[in-house]
């Protein structure tokens, strides 16, 4: 018994091995995939992306269509059914759908868009190389095409969690469209997973979140109810992990200098974290946390019950985001201050700290000298480069015949080579080396730019909106109804107006939303919501202009918008929805 015991011990290490080793071969740099996807075409007009956002057809709870549902992603993409042959292996029954924000909807018009892959759609456990899920990026804002292999490279050689990447040639079959279409090359990106997670942390069962809009791990309050939305936990997270994250944004936006200093190292892996904002402002990343802020995944290990931020989404890194200002500009960001110039308060107060401010000095010089100054990364640009350069003339090609827009150009933005890039962000460094305030900052140019960001007050109406959706949802089916709506509104005015009487002066009708937001669980800091819109909430409760708010102007406001548009009483409106209202009803 003991030697069979032995020799399964023996062949379970030699199935990791094996499946480690496969992987390995997978996510090799040096090869370009051949992949071919074959789609119905009912598949194929199925797959594309729902404009309108339907409110009645976003719930996930579908994996194989119907006929009437089919799951969607964010309310979105549909997902469709497809078969797929990767270097000469078939996989049918697969699920399909395309992927993105801004990467997606500038290449409207092209065949050739970023697509997530699941083989084991249909039949479980289907998988080559023991990878399951792919994402395919068709760099549509990267005219490079390196820029995410390169810039996740970046990642994993300073030490930090970041997915491994290889490239692909796709083509396309879909019956009487198109036979053996070449999309384009594409990169290849790990999926973040449990797999990922127990490869990187020791464990599948930390708390993973890819927040969307929360530029300093911000704090709603004590209710759990209004964090999921934007820090977009992958599983619903237990009691101890919600109140931790609760535990955290009070401590960054609530917690004085001394509770702060003696308390973050018990929440924060910090050096993990400096490091992390150093590398995001080397390679000039600021549609992440440093100015958008998205793209970027927050993990709380099981173990240590810290967090840690790791990056997604490199492919406008390098000074390829169009909304960053000039090129030049991008180049010489500020190595001390690589966030915009608002919106931080956990990057200001941790640099604020003497000790944490030197240590993050240290970081930046070593992560210069081991990555610019020695020349590695001009030569893992010129390794990629040859790597790719053929298949991406393939793809230049392959687009113009198709008359189709190989780079947007989205306001005119044209991004610097990489190539060109290295050469200027270098000489930046060095000068910058010698006089750390000479480098740029971003900053955002119009007012409520970063709607919702509550450590500067931003809570419009995009905010508010969601804040909507949340507070009035009662039975948490995804969407309010007009009925909710009616019955939260109701609510907000009752949680003010204490005298009875129905009547609310403006300055006590704005000052205390706040309260009737966030009823018994805490306010966050900041204005909130902002003047602008405390100040349109009460001009559609006063109706007769007198400077009195009731709360029967307040309802029939949004009953003569609904009714206006013929918006019948069972309609239920999603976050886009309340927003299309509030920006109606809310002029600014």
């Amino acid at each position: 018994m003991k030697y069979i015991r032995t020799i399964t011990l023996f062949s379970f290490l030699l199935l990791d091995t094996q499946e480690a080793k496969t992987q390995e071969e997978f996510w090799d740099e040096s090869m370009i995939h051949e992949i071919h996807l074959e789609i119905s075409n009912e598949e194929w007009e199925a797959m594309q992306p729902d404009h309108q956002r339907d409110v009645n057809n976003n719930k996930e709870d579908l994996k194989v269509k119907d006929e009437k549902q089919r799951k969607l992603h964010r309310s979105r993409f549909p997902w469709s059914q497809a078969s797929i042959t990767i270097n000469g292996t078939r996989f049918n029954d697969i699920g399909i759908r395309y992927k993105g924000n801004a990467s997606f909807n500038l290449m409207h018009g092209s065949l050739k868009r970023n697509l997530k892959i699941k083989l084991d759609w249909v039949k479980e456990k289907q998988n080559y190389f023991s990878i399951e899920t792919l994402n395919f990026n068709a760099g549509g804002l990267d005219p490079s095409k390196l820029r995410e292999a390169l810039g996740y490279w970046v990642f994993r050689k300073a030490g930090l969690p970041a997915p491994l990447t290889t490239f692909a040639e796709i083509t396309l079959t879909i019956p009487g469209r198109y036979d053996n279409e070449f999309l384009g090359l594409y990169t290849i990106v790990e999926q973040v997973n449990k797999v990922f997670l127990k490869e990187h942390f020791g464990s599948k069962n930390g708390l993973l979140m890819k927040p969307e809009g929360v530029a300093s791990v911000e704090y709603h309050g004590d209710d759990w109810k209004f964090y999921p939305h934007l820090y977009r936990p992958d599983d619903e997270p237990t009691f101890e992990q919600s109140s931790r994250v609760i535990e955290f944004a009070k401590l960054v936006h609530l917690g004085n200098d001394k509770h702060f200093a003696d308390s973050i190292n018990s929440f924060l892996n910090v050096d993990s974290f400096l490091r992390f904002i150093a590398l995001n402002g080397l390679i000039a990343n600021l549609d992440t946390i440093l100015a958008m802020p998205q793209n970027y995944y927050l993990h709380l290990n099981k173990e240590t019950n810290k967090f840690l931020f790791f990056p997604w989404d490199l492919d406008i890194s390098f000074a390829g985001w169009p909304l960053g200002g000039p090129p030049k500009d991008q180049m010489n960001l500020s190595l001390v201050h690589p966030h915009s110039s608002d919106e931080h308060i956990l990057i200001d107060r941790l640099l604020a700290a003497k000790s944490i401010s030197l240590k993050y000095g240290q970081i930046v010089k070593e992560l210069v000298d081991e990555i610019f100054l020695n020349g590695d990364l001009y030569k893992k640009y010129e390794s990629l480069e040859e790597i790719i350069s053929s298949s991406r003339e393939k793809d230049l090609k392959a687009i113009k015949d198709r008359n189709e827009r190989a780079y947007p150009a989205p306001r005119g933005y044209q991004p610097p080579s990489i190539k060109l890039f290295i050469r200027e962000r270098t000489a930046s460094i060095t000068r910058q080396m010698n006089k750390p305030k000479n480098g740029y900052v971003f900053e955002h140019k119009r007012p409520g730019a970063r709607l919702g960001h509550l450590a500067k007050g931003k809570f419009g109406r995009g905010r508010l909106a969601l804040h909507m959706l949340i507070q009035g949802d009662l039975n948490q089916d995804g969407v309010i109804s007009r009925r909710e709506l009616y019955a939260l509104l109701s609510g907000w005015f009752d949680e003010i107006e204490k005298n009875g009487d129905g009547k609310l002066e403006k300055k006590n009708f704005v000052n205390n939303l706040p309260e009737a937001f966030f009823p018994n669980s805490g306010k966050p800091s900041g204005k909130i919501p902002e003047l602008y819109v405390a100040e349109g909430l009460f001009a559609l409760s006063d109706s007769d202009g007198d400077g009195i708010a009731v709360k029967k102007s307040l309802i029939s406001a949004f009953e003569t918008y609904f009714d206006s548009r013929q918006i019948h009483e069972d309609a239920h409106l999603n976050e886009q929805s309340l927003r299309d209202v509030l920006r109606s009803l809310i002029n600014q």
